[in-house]
């Protein structure tokens, strides 16, 4: 066990700057007064309190500081009290009257402030004032303005707690750390102790002074402190691990926008207009009106064409007449299809081989299963002598490099292509997931883009097979930032990903 009358070097220093005092020190007093940084005042102080030479005093005090809208309110006033000024001769007024005095912007937040607080009663369209609630406004803007100015405000606990909850004040709770020397011990340690050294550095080695001084006792068998590399996060990890897959088998990634008009959405992959995934529920509209379809004339005819009658497929399309204004809408992509289908309206020639991964947007509600959010993946590939069979394939060999040696497909129906099918990978203990979905392009589509060549197409959600890897029962967990549950989570997921 170290003895109480050897010292390191930062220890000596702060004993003999407490040595002829008797006052109480604060640890940025401590610091100062021994020239040593905050961090390593406070490392030498549990030194000393553990060899009895200082008593730490600890006291806890309470802080409240203006919140941003906390000033904004001490500046402009409460939002309530742009209703006194109508309201303080006539005690009670009509609401029509209230709106030509009062800003409209204002007025519903001042109203809604004003009833939450008891300041007013609105009935039958008459706002009427309660005068004693005034006298708490007032103490409340005095709260504030004694705050900003440091002052105490002791006696107003029922009124801070209301105005911390309206996010005008916050609240933080000080530790003040206050240093006592014990005069005598340190005196004793002056008198009887020897000066050890903490650190070997080179210079010790060097001049030979290792021989002479006395090096500070250490605990060989004690565990290093865990240190923690900075580790790229798993699922951008996992997404980066599939584009390089797919760059390695040939695939140029492309990109495409996350605002899209419902024509290149869904029209042009022969998504009828009246089909249920552009309902409310299932779609984000911007809020925005366009005049045109961003689109080439002939690709926009080709579109109503094969949507009214099916073109010159044979199809039958879908008999309806096919509605510009509905194409022109503004969305959040629900789908990163749209991307292939940007990319085929280019009439690239066979062979190529895209893909495309990005955020994709649907409104559902949060909860452990989905997200309004998420990371979708599409790809499409062509040869001139394309086959269903030859693209299942290829469908296979991606899903092998991926480390999935077990692949079935099941017959399934997409709107955009034909024949389909969904993909399952066997994973682990769950056994066989679904997790992705793949077709050849109808030839309607073809049909629109002027493609003369089969064209494959398969997406899959990322959020999904990523939960699967992890064995999460929580989408959200993919995007925790504790950074104690990415380490116990993910130790799986990345030996799988070779990290």
């Amino acid at each position: 066990m170290e003895s109480k009358y050897e010292l390191s070097d930062n220890e000596q220093k702060v004993v003999k700057f407490l040595a002829d005092k008797n006052e109480v020190f604060s640890i940025e007093e401590l610091a100062s007064g021994c020239n040593i940084p905050i961090s390593t005042a406070n490392a030498v102080v549990e030194l000393l309190k553990s060899k009895g030479l200082v008593r730490e005093e600890v006291n806890y005090k309470i802080q409240y500081k203006l919140t941003e809208e906390g000033k904004k309110v001490l500046e402009k006033g409460f939002p309530e009290e742009a209703l006194l000024d109508a309201l303080r001769e006539k005690q009670e007024i009509d609401m029509k009257e209230l709106e030509k005095n009062i800003d409209r912007k204002i007025l519903p937040i001042a109203l809604a402030a004003g009833k939450k607080r008891g300041l007013i009663d609105i009935k039958n369209g008459k706002v009427k004032l309660i005068p004693e609630k005034v006298e708490e406004l007032k103490k409340d803007k005095e709260i504030l303005l004694k705050i900003e100015r440091s002052e105490s405000v002791e006696g107003f606990k029922e009124r801070i707690e209301i105005l911390i909850k309206r996010g005008l004040i916050e609240k933080k709770i000080l530790k003040e750390r206050k240093i006592k020397p014990e005069a005598k011990k340190i005196k004793e340690v002056l008198e009887k102790g020897e000066s050890v050294v903490s650190k070997i550095t080179s210079s010790i080695i060097v001049s030979g002074k290792w021989r002479e001084v006395k090096f500070k006792e250490y605990n060989v068998e004690a565990e290093p402190p865990k240190v923690y590399p900075g580790i790229q996060h798993f699922y951008s990890k996992f997404i980066e691990k599939i584009k390089m897959i797919l760059l390695e088998l040939g695939f140029k990634e492309v990109y495409g926008s996350i605002i899209e008009q419902e024509f290149w959405n869904f029209d042009v992959l022969f998504q009828a207009q009246d089909h249920p995934s552009r309902e409310i529920h299932d779609t984000f509209w911007i809020d925005k009106e366009v005049k045109e379809i961003f689109a080439r004339k002939e690709l926009i005819e080709k579109t109503r064409e094969v949507h009214e009658y099916g073109g010159k497929t044979g199809s039958i399309g879908w008999r309806y007449k096919w509605d510009q204004e509905v194409a022109k809408r503004l969305i959040l992509r629900t789908q990163t299809t749209v991307v292939s289908g940007r990319t085929l309206s280019l009439r690239p020639e066979a062979p190529f081989r895209f893909f495309t991964i990005g955020k994709v947007f649907r409104p559902d509600v949060i909860d452990a299963r989905h997200l309004p959010e998420f990371y979708q993946f599409d790809a499409i590939i062509s040869e001139k002598d394309m086959s269903f069979s030859k693209f299942l394939g290829m469908l296979k060999l991606f899903f092998k490099k991926m480390g999935f040696e077990e692949l079935i497909f099941k017959p399934a129906y997409f709107p955009f292509t034909e024949p389909s099918v969904e993909g399952y990978v066997k994973i682990g203990n769950l056994g066989y997931v679904e997790v992705f979905g793949a077709g050849m392009f109808r030839p309607e589509v073809l049909e629109i883009f002027d493609i003369k060549h089969p064209v494959g197409a398969w997406g899959m959600g990322l959020d999904r097979l990523a939960m699967a890897l992890l064995n999460l029962s929580d989408i959200r967990m993919l995007y925790d930032r504790n950074l104690e549950n990415l380490r116990n989570s993910y130790s799986n997921a990345l030996k799988y990903l070779n990290y």
